[in-house]
């Protein structure tokens, strides 16, 4: 593949109840950009046909390798912020329960 961008990996910090919008939102980006992939893609389809511009066709199929893979890495990412979140809300109300159930002794009966 021609001239591969670098792909670096950005990381902040949001509120526990933001993730899901977040994640919802990036997934968002991915379906626009993959249906926007699908437009070109018939569109090269077509020119293949029409105008018969093979290195233009091939060049637009490159493209859209391209385009699929950042898609790829985006699902990724949002598939394991989603494993993380649910992790952590498990962890989250793991934490209450210790707290709830912590100030109370158990008493045995002879």
């Amino acid at each position: 593949m021609a001239d591969e961008p670098t792909r670096v990996r950005i990381s902040f910090t949001v509120d526990l109840d933001e993730v899901p919008e977040r994640i919802s939102s990036l997934i968002k980006e991915v379906s626009i950009g993959l249906t926007a992939q699908g437009g070109a893609l018939d569109r090269s389809a077509t020119s293949l046909i029409e105008r018969g511009n093979l290195k233009e066709v091939a060049d637009w199929i490159e493209n859209a390798r391209l385009q699929l893979l950042g898609a790829d890495l985006r699902l990724e990412d949002c598939q394991n912020l989603l494993m993380n979140y649910q992790a952590a809300q498990l962890g989250f109300a793991g934490e209450q329960e210790e707290e709830i159930g912590g100030g109370q002794e158990a008493v045995e009966e002879e």
